[in-house]
């Protein structure tokens, strides 16, 4: 038995719907925070396939902004710390 062949003016494709990002994220008044969550703007504008490496960027600052000590200035991670500090 053979399959019936269906062109595809019988069945298109569903129209997909427009993707609806979120407005920019207000202001928390914590700069690390800011900082991280003005990552998320350049997320519609880039390819699908770089979203993963963007969130991850996103991610790791948030970790890096609650790791920080309140009302001390972040310490990056990528920064090692003079030896003797702990």
């Amino acid at each position: 038995m053979t399959e019936p062949q269906h062109s595809e003016s019988e069945h298109p494709d569903p129209e997909r719907p427009a993707v609806q990002w979120p407005d920019t994220a207000s202001p928390t008044g914590d700069p690390l925070v800011d900082k991280a969550l003005g990552l998320l703007d350049g997320v519609a504008e880039s390819p699908v396939q770089d979203h993963g490496e963007l969130y991850i960027g996103i991610h790791d600052a948030l970790l890096e902004a609650l790791d920080a000590e309140p009302g001390l200035p972040a310490v990056p991670q990528s920064t090692p710390r003079p030896e003797g500090d702990s």
